[in-house]
């Protein structure tokens, strides 16, 4: 455990990577925001350039060069935000400037109901070869040249069954087009024509490239990618670390609906060429008759079914191959890596439009993997509640899936070397300080996020209404120093679960497929079951286990091996239909435990023969099904856990991790509640528990029950801890872990302070020039006194005292909610979040003593000294300000 510790406390890596805004600010102000985020202990910046006039352009290589040359002089790494726009894919605009040929294609449709015919009948095509339009779209744009280049594809029709489902009895008409003109005879009863062509215009942003298509993702690389190269390319994998991308999509709706999930959403398609001689290959001659069923239902839901999956897995795997992949070899080509996320809110991760269709198969070419909590995606005390702003959000998929999403594509490939980064902080608002920050942070390193590009420092003087926080703020920010605290405290947490292996029972079937095809419950349901009980899990994609070889994985002794984790089960959400690879791997699966949720599928979405699909479903009834309710129960019963608590508590998270030793994080997410109680280990004979914020270690007490290892925590709202344990005595020179309500019992006497204090006021640009001081007998919020006021608060006050003793604990009710304190003038410390006790003993002394206190605000009510911003994300409550309630002095 030792040398645990000492590579810990010796830790000079870095793993912080912010965003740093690119406007074409001035040469000395560039400079000086560098040195400010140098000054936060971290060593790595990702510029941006959304808002620079001249990406890739003389004023850029101006800009960049500079960044380049304090990053050298520091040490620090740069990454670069690889598109001149949000999302990435716009190329920096070479597809609207030299490749119009390279634009997005789509396959889209329009019908035509033939009902009651009893004749022969004409269909005029080329209305039916664009979107339908009405008065409504009077004035909008259209290019209507390139409509001209629309093209038929085919011509289905297909018996209505009732309220557009259709019946799989389907006639292709294609050949009977002549010219511009259908003539057919139809068989009684009501049909309905499908009329499908390949387009350019009907679906997303023109300008952006085809994500399915090689040669248009090589545009990526031309207009971005390579001038860096030349530009740097001494630099590369050096000073120059990197490319990262922002939330590229398939991009063939505009928009964030979060609903483009295939047959669905009635909307345009992606489509290449590739995609179509993909097709070709997996249906055969015929291929063309089934298109209908990417948009429309059938009766018998067989074909459609197998459609549907076809296409989606055609179409990701080519935007795996063409993206993802091609941008990642040449990285690797070039010495750098690549890195980034894609949108996962709301279950986009597995749908079309702004997702990217499959988690796992969109980063497959990254060095890391990746995900974004921005937006008030988590928030504390809302775990798995409903988000309401811009959006509607999922709290149950943000609290319990996405940063475990995330996290297991780095535990579980090779490629990224246990190694997940999140995008973090950005446009929660002003209200977002270090309080809450530090809860988010603890949120995701608890379920494996090791990496962090905080978002965002802007160079833009302030006010800047762009997505804030901004954690320098041209030094109005009174919570950057604050800040540095919490980024040092990042840094040495994520350095503790870097280069190790997590350790974790359960695996829990990724649900894109599942998604793809038919009713299917979301992979949040037993996340949340699982965690609330502490037994943890990574989602495992089809792809991973059809293909174990290639992620260090394998079957034995009851287990599923994948690089370096063991999983004693595989959990499956309920899905109507599971693949074919699902099913032979089950086949094969010897002793493990595999459990399906609430029920067995009914079918095999890529299979049609009826003897192949009912030998493969009879093969899942060695399974087991267990109600999603009973889930817990049942693993506990069968000794799928590696925690277990003594007395519940449901937001006690945790994560195992393996280096020299074990290590074990725990935080509690409760709003409200303390957790105080005991949590049973598998092994160990001695404990020690780390204070990442005050970078202190205590020895823990470890009590031997029935072969297991007992530890005993406390943990308030807000707290977190880390816990080595070893089977060897290493830590003699730590003092003996007592929780604060030990401590607190132990105290002779209680001294109320919570009156009678003297206090001043100052804006942070400012600091420290405190104005005039006032009196406040009887504590309030400053926002009762001054409702606008941002900037650091001074509160001081003198006190008597008879005797000091070897207690002295300093207790703050509320305070909101950066603190640092002094007594005596000597200073004692910072605290950036609840609880606010500070051990003051040694400060302390007989007769007269001053304390100091200085509560940094966040600058939330300052925007009501400005004009209000052109859009407003959504509305918060808004905080008090200052310290109040009570305060006391135990001695």
């Amino acid at each position: 455990m030792i040398n645990t510790l000492d590579n810990f406390i010796l830790n000079n890596e870095n793993y912080i990577l912010p965003f740093l805004w690119m406007r074409g600010e001035e040469e000395q102000v560039i400079r000086e925001e560098i040195a400010r985020i140098y000054e936060c202990g971290i060593k790595g910046i990702c510029v941006e350039a959304r808002p620079h006039p001249d990406f890739a352009g003389p004023g850029w290589w101006h800009d960049l060069d500079i960044v380049m040359e304090e990053a050298k002089q520091r040490g620090m790494r740069v990454w670069v935000l690889d598109d001149a726009h949000f999302p990435t894919g716009y190329a920096n605009g070479l597809i609207e400037k030299k490749y119009p040929n390279r634009k997005k294609t789509y396959i889209n449709y329009n019908t035509l109901d033939i009902l009651g015919a009893q004749n022969e009948v004409t269909v005029h095509i080329p209305p039916m070869l664009k979107p339908k339009s009405s008065w409504l779209d009077i004035g909008k744009p259209i290019d209507k040249e390139e409509q001209k280049n629309n093209k038929l594809m085919c011509v289905v029709a297909a018996k209505l069954v009732t309220d557009g489902i259709i019946s799989e009895e389907l006639i292709d008409l294609t050949d009977s087009v002549e010219g511009d003109f259908l003539t057919c005879t139809m068989p009684e009863g009501p049909w309905r024509l499908f009329v499908i062509y390949e387009t350019k215009t009907d679906g997303g942003n023109p300008k952006y490239i085809n994500m399915i298509d090689e040669e248009s993702v090589s545009t990526q690389l031309e207009a971005v990618y390579e001038p860096h190269f030349e530009r740097y390319k001494d630099e590369f994998g050096k000073t120059f670390a990197g490319f990262f991308s922002d939330e590229p999509a398939f991009g063939n709706l505009n928009g964030f609906d979060f609903n483009e999930s295939i047959g669905r959403k009635d909307m345009p398609l992606p489509w290449s060429e590739e995609a179509k001689n993909m097709l070709l290959d997996a249906h055969g001659e015929n291929w063309r008759v089934y298109l209908p069923y990417l948009w429309a239902s059938s009766e018998e839901m067989n074909q459609c079914v197998h459609t549907r999956y076809t296409y989606m897995d055609i179409v990701t795997r080519l935007y795996q191959k063409n993206f993802s992949n091609q941008l990642g070899k040449w990285c690797e080509e070039h010495n750098v890596e690549y890195i980034g996320h894609v949108i996962e809110d709301n279950d986009q991760h597995s749908r079309l439009g702004s997702g990217a269709g499959h988690f796992f198969r969109a980063l497959s070419g990254q060095h890391m993997s990746g995900i974004d909590v921005i937006g008030g995606q988590v928030i504390f005390g809302g775990a798995g509640l409903e988000r309401r702003g811009v959006f509607k959000g999922d709290g149950e998929f943000y609290h319990y899936t996405l940063g475990k999403l995330g996290s297991s594509f780095g535990h579980l490939d090779p490629k990224k070397k246990g190694r997940t980064m999140c995008e973090l902080f950005g446009a929660y608002g002003w209200k977002l300080g270090v309080r809450d920050m530090k809860y988010i942070l603890d949120h995701l390193i608890v379920r494996g996020i090791n990496y962090l590009v905080p978002h965002a420092f802007s160079m833009r003087e302030y006010p800047d209404f762009d997505c804030p926080p901004h954690f320098y703020a041209r030094g109005h920010n009174p919570q950057f120093k604050h800040f540095a605290h919490l980024m040092h405290y990042a840094n040495r947490l994520c350095h503790i679960f870097n280069n190790g292996t997590h350790v974790a029972p359960v695996a829990v079937l990724y649900q894109g497929e599942s998604e793809w095809t038919g009713e299917y419950m979301k992979m949040q349901k037993p996340a949340r079951v699982l965690t609330e009980n502490q037994i943890d899990f990574d989602f495992v994609p089809i792809d991973m286990l059809s293909d174990l070889g290639s992620y260090n994985g394998k079957l034995e002794d009851s287990a599923l091996q994948i690089n370096g984790e063991e999983f004693k089960c595989l959990v499956i959400p309920y899905s109507k239909y599971i693949t074919k690879e699902l099913a032979a791997f089950i086949i094969n699966s010897g002793d493990l435990e595999i459990i399906f949720i609430d029920g067995r599928p009914d079918g095999i979405s890529n299979a049609i023969d009826e003897q192949e699909v009912s030998g493969l479903l009879k093969s899942v009834e060695k399974c087991k099904v267990v109600a999603l309710s009973e889930l817990a129960s049942v693993l506990n019963a069968e000794g799928v856990f590696d925690i277990q608590l003594k007395k519940p508590f449901k937001d006690l998270t945790y994560y195992h991790y393996m280096k020299e030793n074990h290590i074990y994080m725990f935080q509690n997410e409760s709003a409200q509640e303390t957790f105080s109680g005991e949590i049973e280990l598998n092994n160990g004979e001695f404990a020690i528990v780390y204070n990442g914020l005050e970078n202190t270690f205590e020895n823990l007490p470890v009590r031997k029950e029935n072969g297991k290892a007992i530890i005993y925590l406390e943990l308030k709202p807000y707290e977190s801890c880390v816990v080595f344990v070893s089977d060897e005595e290493q830590g003699s020179e730590f003092r003996d872990y007592r929780p604060v309500s030990m401590k607190l019992s132990e105290c002779e006497e209680t001294i109320d302070l919570s009156t009678d204090w003297n206090y001043s006021l100052v804006k942070n640009i400012e600091y420290p020039n405190f104005g005039d001081v006032n009196q406040m007998k009887e504590l309030v919020p400053i926002s009762k006194v001054y409702p606008t006021f941002t900037g650091i608060i001074k509160y001081e006050k003198t006190i008597e005292l008879e005797e000091v003793t070897k207690q002295g604990i300093l207790t703050f009710e509320n305070i909101y909610e950066a603190v640092e304190i002094w007594i005596n003038d000597e200073y004692v410390g910072m605290k950036v979040c609840p609880p606010y006790v500070f051990e003051v003993a040694n400060y302390l002394k007989k007769g007269t003593n001053t304390i100091r206190v200085e509560v940094a605000t966040t600058l939330d009510r300052d925007r009501f000294n400005y004009p209000e911003p052109p859009f407003i994300v959504w509305h918060d409550p808004i905080d008090p300000t200052g310290m109040f309630g009570k305060i006391t002095l135990s001695i």
